[in-house]
């Protein structure tokens, strides 16, 4: 369960693949679930009951609920399928136990008898038996026969709830267990009590392990393996499975898991997957743990992180730069989380007995050191010769360091690497008693010179001093890259520069600098790897870059609209990374004092920071439990940029190679993958007003026209045949904009004249957008037709002046046209027209020749 959700997880990577309602929209709309189960058979489906009192079927291939059936009266706290699938038993708190048949949705039994809260239901293994058992927090266990619809059983034995029952594989014996530190063995044949087992701890996990496993055949070599034997694991608040065999009167312990830790987790929950041969088991913290056979720890996955208060890349030992497979993470718990991310499996870090609240790793990755509330600093060993389990090798704690009177806030260690092999390796811790404290690792110097040799169990790590630092609780620590100076910060709002210098074995600290400036406390500070300059981060919603010579404030980045929690720089220096309570990563460049991006993926504040070296990743944590993981994609955005702009000059010159060559139909296609709305209007108005010859062919179809004698309609034509939808609908949105100016009247005219005469109307609807867009188009069409209109109307004018120029004519010429006929004027007028047009013509060569004349002369 995820948020009162159903989550679907990958087994094998650990991977949240979804939610079961993550397709449910509004969010008010999602059910609670308190209670699921999965059918078994081929059918991928579960059953969820809900705080609405209905329990769904869901059908995991759709995600869709198939099937609402009306449970109990009251919330649904258990429920189990029979073997086959068919019938699913319901445990409420109402007191009482029913039976559904899931297909046909109603339910077949209904049973009441139990005193309490009915916390467990489990069908007997064989189906043919229909036996149901029951187990309430009554204490008694009650088994019911489905044939006679009766209770066969009462078990009263247990002196507390029930936690689990288990049966063996011959089907007669079954296996109760519960906080009351026994197992029960009840012979089902009669209903009798069998035999109890005094296991000394609180039971929540019971299964029996078929004799087939390998834990089995190898914790009982030498020992019979006859029928009556029976092998079964326990889990309970120890956090340790173990595995017992039950033979006859007699029950031994063969197997307990050894932990590698100081402290272990209880185990909450136990399941056996026979198909899998795997066991996972469920601890108090809310991880899945997934053990093979040998009950060997297979993976681990994380259920739930808390708080995530700090963050650190594991760097790799080849020195390469690139982003760490593993993370090491501090939570709101008292273990350290060590996090691989190409498997989602995590290795957890016992020993602290409160929150761990910092973490610092070498820059060789093999040293990791941690500060808690529990007033202590660790040391561990992280390369694979510490700790053994099952003969897998694990990190392990090999020193601790206590001196501080309060919870340790903020530690630091060495950042050059070769101070580990010269035994001048140190880190400090800062506590809320307001001191620091520096630490020698002198002793890691004999395992660099022998690289082979393995840690031993416990370092020496001496105190180098204590110094009195700030007036208030020291928030963080930072180390320079030569080593030569700590920063520390606190929450009277200084920033003060430390000196540390070699005084003989030892090191001194020094205060080299205090930075003043900031409002509020000071929440980080982090060294830049290339200049001497330091960055901050505090309270007052502010970062601010120091310089490390003289600590006066060279740069102030404002931007988060809360305090800021943490920073980190990036790409050699050049950059800064913020996190604030806003719950916002701010990337800033340090040069132009800019914001280059606001990344938001959080839902509440902000903790943890850390880049990889090479800066190609960040990883964020926070208060909403959640780790991100960012990548700098600026590489891979400016080589993607840079091959459209090389396919777009490609697409271009062959566009041009296609107007030349007299191809209008391939470069309309060309202008829309370029989007290149002015071109295509070129395209169409040289194909409407372009120099057509009597040899050459000035359709897009291809075929040959007369010059003298076509329709513009028909050029056009081939142009809109080809459009697909989408580009159907570009070309109008092209259209309506370029109908806005008289200039194009005439291309856009003919061109909605032949979309509207070769496309159906049918087509046209179907288009997205062509609608709207036909109503912009029908009101500049109109304007235009009133303004060709008016235009006509003035034509006339010319008309009217020529018919009143007739009254300077001379008299008798007038006189003369007196009793000719109708067609006989009609005749002389027309030939009078054709007289005055080439009258025209000639004064206009006339001209023209004049002026190629007074040219000639001037050369």
């Amino acid at each position: 369960m995820l948020h009162d959700d159903v989550a679907i997880v990958d087994a094998v990577t650990g991977a949240l693949q979804r939610t079961l309602q993550q397709d449910v929209e509004p969010e008010d709309a999602k059910e609670s679930f308190v209670v699921f189960a999965v059918r078994p058979g081929a059918t991928r489906q579960l059953v969820t009951a809900g705080r609405n009192l209905l329990l769904r079927l869901w059908d995991l291939d759709t995600f869709t609920c198939v099937r609402t059936i009306k449970a109990h009266d009251t919330p649904v706290l258990a429920m189990g399928f029979d073997p086959s699938g068919t019938l699913l038993a319901t445990g409420g708190s109402d007191r009482s136990v029913k039976v559904f048949d899931v297909d046909k949705g109603f339910c077949t039994h209904s049973f009441r008898g139990h005193a309490g809260i009915v916390t467990l239901v489990q069908f007997h293994p064989d189906a043919a038996r229909c036996l149901l058992v029951s187990a309430s927090d009554d204490a008694t266990v009650r088994v019911w026969d489905l044939y006679t619809q009766e209770q066969v059983a009462c078990i009263q034995e247990h002196m507390s709830p029930v936690t689990s029952v288990a049966f063996s594989e011959d089907g007669y014996t079954m296996l109760s267990a519960g906080r009351d530190k026994v197992v029960n063995f009840w012979d089902l044949r009669d209903q009798k009590l069998s035999k109890t087992v005094l296991v000394h701890e609180a039971v929540e996990g019971l299964v029996v392990v078929p004799s087939t496993f390998k834990c089995v055949t190898n914790a009982a070599a030498g020992k019979s393996l006859d029928a009556g034997t029976i092998y079964f694991l326990i889990a309970g608040e120890k956090g340790a499975l173990r595995l017992w065999r039950s033979h006859g009167t007699s029950c031994e312990t063969l197997f307990t898991q050894q932990s590698h830790t100081s402290s272990a987790v209880a185990y909450t929950d136990m399941l056996l997957s026979a198909a899998r041969r795997e066991v996972m088991v469920v601890s108090s913290e809310q991880n899945f743990l997934v053990f093979n056979e040998k009950l060997t720890r297979r993976t681990q996955i994380i259920g739930f992180n808390d708080d995530i208060l700090n963050l650190k890349y594991i760097p790799k030992a080849d020195a390469s730069g690139k982003p760490s497979d593993v993370l090491a993470v501090a939570t709101n718990s008292e273990q350290i989380r060590l996090l691989k991310r190409s498997t989602l499996s995590c290795e957890l870090l016992s020993g602290h007995t409160d929150i761990v609240m910092a973490l610092a790793v070498s820059p060789d990755g093999r040293w990791l050191v941690s500060a808690s509330k529990d007033r202590t600093a660790r040391l561990w060993d992280l390369r694979p010769t510490g700790g053994k389990q099952m003969g897998k090798t694990l990190p392990c704690c090999v020193a601790v360091c206590t001196g501080h009177t309060e919870a340790l806030c903020a530690i630091a260690i060495s950042q050059r690497a070769t101070s580990f092999a010269t035994g001048a390796a140190y880190y400090v811790t800062g506590s809320s008693d307001k001191t620091l404290k520096m630490w020698s690792l002198q002793s890691l110097a004999g395992l660099y010179a022998t690289p082979a040799k393995p840690a031993p169990a416990t370092l020496m790590v001496s105190s180098l001093g204590t110094v009195k630092a700030h007036d208030k609780d020291v928030n963080a620590l930072a180390v320079s890259p030569n080593d030569r100076f700590i920063a520390s910060a606190s929450q009277d709002k200084l920033i003060k520069v430390w000196h540390s210098q070699q005084a003989g074995a030892g090191r001194l600290l020094t205060l080299a600098g205090v930075c003043r400036g900031h409002k509020r406390g000071v929440w980080a500070v982090e060294f830049s790897p290339v200049d001497q300059c330091l960055a901050s981060a505090s309270g007052d919603k502010t970062v601010k870059v120091w310089s490390a010579k003289d600590f006066s404030c060279l740069k102030t980045f404002e931007g988060h609209t809360a305090s800021v929690l943490n920073v980190q720089f990036a790409c050699a220096g050049m950059q800064l990374l913020s996190a604030g309570a806003d719950g916002l990563v701010k990337l800033w460049t340090i040069k132009s004092n800019e914001c280059e991006a606001t990344l938001d993926n959080h839902e509440d504040k902000i903790w943890a920071l850390a880049v990889s070296k090479d800066s190609s990743e960040m990883a964020s944590g926070g208060a909403d439990s959640t780790i991100n993981l960012w990548r700098d994609f600026t590489e891979e955005d400016e080589r993607a940029q840079q091959d459209d702009r090389d396919a777009k000059l490609l697409k271009e010159q062959e566009l041009l190679n296609c107007l030349r060559g007299n191809k209008p139909l391939d470069a309309v296609q060309l202008a829309f993958e370029l989007n290149h709305p002015n071109r295509m209007l070129q395209i169409l108005r040289d194909l409407l007003e372009g120099p057509r010859h009597k040899d050459q062919a000035v359709l897009p179809s291809g075929k040959p026209m007369d010059p003298d004698n076509f329709s513009p309609e028909d050029i056009f034509a081939p142009v809109v045949h080809s459009l697909e939808d989408e580009q159907l609908a570009t070309l109008m949105e092209w259209l309506r904009d370029w109908n806005t100016n008289a200039r194009n009247t005439s291309v856009c005219q003919v061109l909605i004249s032949t979309i509207l005469r070769e496309l159906p109307p049918s087509r046209l609807k179907s288009v997205d957008g062509v609608v709207k867009t036909v109503e912009a188009l029908i009101a500049y069409s109109e304007r235009h037709f009133q303004r060709m209109d008016r235009m006509l109307q003035k034509s006339y004018l010319v008309d009217f002046s020529i018919v009143t120029m007739k009254t300077l004519l001379p008299v008798d010429e007038t006189e003369s046209a007196v009793g000719k006929t109708d067609s006989d004027s009609e005749a002389v007028e027309e030939e009078e027209g054709v007289d005055m047009m080439q009258h025209r013509r000639k004064r206009r060569k006339a001209v023209v020749g004049k002026t190629k004349k007074e040219r000639v002369d001037a050369n």
